[in-house]
């Protein structure tokens, strides 16, 4: 399987929600529609940046998976793609142990230097726009700050040459921020998300979106009249009566002893979503812990092989929202949750992570799927200035004046009004 299919498996398959050009579901014959743009990763440092995306995020959702499956353990979606590019724009601000830790986290460990990870992100952000017409494409980013603490100009710079993020100054106090910034969301998310925080307070110091949004149709779709009721059983033995889909084409196929795993091309096929099903005798913990592998992922997308498949697929759509703190301070981010959080290229003032969260959405059927993901980091001041009290001034008696270049403090004038 040469490079450019890996690298497109690895999208689809991390969920990464992309879109491009607006046609009729209907009308496109992936026929007529032109080769995908090869996503050239020329340097050593850029191929291994993609390495080291697929390992956090295959570490990322397996922690997800594992802090559901002690919960209600029920379906859910997670962006990784969109997580480590807002990552990315909180980690342009870190510095000192703070910075070291979310570089850990992210496996960045041998890249020395900001701008090899930063023009990664840029490349790859503008590249996939580009890749398929017949596939809804946005990926957008978005800084909100406080109005009244300043925020570093280089912080900024760099967040919007390389993710093309919008900033805007905004008024944290106000109960209506917070509806400017879930508008944001679902403008980004074409509705499908429209709120990712109940509320703003005096102490934030911003928050940091990425938002991605993805509408692709099979290149082989199912036909409507192929649907029809049939069972799906759970792990736990639970029979659920679903919609089932069915095909029988040719896809790129391939298996061992403990999945079996079809790549379900869209448009142009420079996109596909890959299922992973367990064998028999085996549970989806078990698919789970054999992606931890590093080399499990490039090993079988490699051995992928064009077969005739007997599909059958249920019609499914998850609305998830989960906040991420805990899965990343157990991936080795917790000082930048803390107190001692270090992020003085973002701001003068001490601050740190409030909350990272991530809300998604994906509906899956015959004709296609749609999805969406927004990532919303929030930072917030631990020592915020003291508001001054309200106070009356009222010169109504002498008083004494003085006139100063404010610069260096020199006294231009001083005075003494006793009467008037």
């Amino acid at each position: 399987m040469n490079s450019m299919i890996k690298l497109n498996s690895f999208l689809l398959m991390l969920a990464v929600m992309f879109s491009g050009c607006d046609k009729s579901d209907d009308e496109i014959d992936s026929k007529d529609l032109p080769d995908p743009i090869k996503i050239e990763l020329r340097s050593t440092t850029e191929k291994e940046l993609l390495k080291t995306d697929q390992q956090f995020a295959f570490e990322f959702f397996a922690n997800v998976y594992d802090e559901e499956a002690k919960d209600e353990d029920k379906s859910f979606m997670v962006s990784p793609f969109s997580l480590s590019m807002a990552l990315a724009m909180t980690w342009n601000g870190a510095a000192g142990e703070t910075k070291t830790a979310m570089k850990e986290t992210l496996k960045w460990n041998n890249f020395d230097k900001d701008d090899d990870v930063n023009g990664y992100y840029k490349k790859l952000k503008e590249a996939l726009l580009k890749t398929d017409p017949s596939t809804k494409l946005s990926i957008a980013n978005s800084i909100f700050t406080n109005k009244l603490v300043a925020i570093k100009p280089a912080f900024i710079k760099t967040n919007t040459d390389y993710y093309n993020a919008t900033v805007q100054a905004v008024d944290f106090t106000h109960p209506t921020t917070k509806d400017i910034i879930n508008k944001w969301a679902s403008d980004n998310t074409n509705g499908l998300i429209k709120k990712v925080i109940e509320e703003t307070k005096p102490d934030d110091l911003m928050y940091l979106l990425n938002a991605i949004y993805f509408k692709g149709i099979w290149t082989t779709k199912f036909e409507a009249k192929n649907t029809s009721k049939k069972a799906f059983m759970t792990e736990n033995g639970t029979k659920r009566t679903v919609d089932m889909m069915s095909q029988t084409a040719e896809f790129n196929y391939t298996e061992d002893e403990t999945m079996q795993i079809v790549q379900l091309p869209y448009g142009n096929r420079a996109f596909s979503m890959l299922v992973l099903l367990s064998k028999s005798g085996k549970k989806q913990s078990d698919v789970v812990s054999a992606l931890q592998n590093k080399v499990y992922w490039s090993n079988a997308t490699s051995r992928l092989r064009n077969a005739e498949v007997e599909l059958y697929l249920p019609k499914f759509k998850t609305e998830y929202s989960k906040k991420l703190n805990d899965v990343l301070k157990n991936m080795g981010m917790e000082l930048a949750f803390s107190d001692n959080a270090d992020f003085s290229r973002m701001s003068d003032l001490p601050a740190k992570i409030d909350f990272v969260k991530q809300d998604t959405y994906i509906s899956t059927d015959e004709s296609g799927t749609e999805a969406a993901a927004v990532t919303t980091v929030g930072m917030v001041n631990t020592s915020m200035p003291v508001a001054p009290p309200k106070v009356v001034f009222n010169a109504d008696r002498p008083f004494i004046y003085v006139i100063q270049e404010n610069s260096t403090g020199a006294i231009l004038f001083m005075g003494s009004v006793k009467d008037i």
